[in-house]
């Protein structure tokens, strides 16, 4: 009995919810997905490693911050609605308890020692609920599309270029066209003209 206590692979109950916490903590902060976990007053209570990587910000920086005192609307967008899209869906999860897919969202941020930049995401929130029924946390997973976007946006806008100088080019050889036309019609013109001319009046 006493080897089997002492034989290295035996784990107490307690070792192993010890080491279950630690598996658990290191698969949130390594997840290839960035996800932020907020209380149900939109405060921050944690971010993984890949969400930190995106908003380009230290963990310190986002603890028990509110989660739109770290991420405002840009000032530099008058249009920018993302604190309140973005608040409305938070509701609705608290509302229904169901996880809500937000459609792509313009939200622009200010990491650390930067300036302002344009980002697009993809937002999901969700809730983690207890047994009674009450909301212990909220779930902010998003996934960076801004160079997706982008790169859609200058491939439309080539295309669109593209089209107009096609346009142009059909334009001006209409107009060459239409141009020889009139030349030609003058021509005709000055040649029945001097015709007309030389005919002898009538006696």
């Amino acid at each position: 009995m006493m080897d089997a206590l002492h034989h290295p692979s035996f784990r107490s109950p307690a070792a192993q919810m010890l080491n279950a916490q630690k598996a658990c903590r290191l698969l949130f902060e390594t997840a290839p997905i960035s996800l932020l976990v907020l209380t149900p007053e939109l405060r921050i209570i944690d971010a993984n490693d890949s969400y930190l990587a995106d908003v380009a910000m230290e963990r310190d920086a986002l603890a028990s911050m509110s989660m739109f005192e770290v991420f405002p609307d840009s000032p530099h967008d008058l249009r920018a609605d993302g604190v309140r899209n973005l608040q409305a869906s938070f509701d609705a999860v608290m509302h229904t308890g169901r996880a809500d897919v937000m459609p792509l969202q313009r939200y622009d941020i200010k990491p650390q020692r930067r300036p302002w930049e344009v980002r697009y995401w993809h937002p999901k929130n969700w809730a983690m609920i207890d047994e009674g029924g009450s909301v212990l946390a909220l779930v902010h997973h998003v996934r960076d599309v801004t160079r997706e976007i982008l790169a859609q946006r200058e491939m439309s806008s080539r295309a669109s270029i593209g089209d107009l100088l096609r346009r142009a080019d059909v334009a001006i050889q209409d107009s060459r066209e239409i141009m020889s036309l009139a030349r030609k019609d003058r021509e005709v013109s000055k040649a029945l003209t001097r015709q007309v001319l030389r005919q002898k009046p009538y006696p």
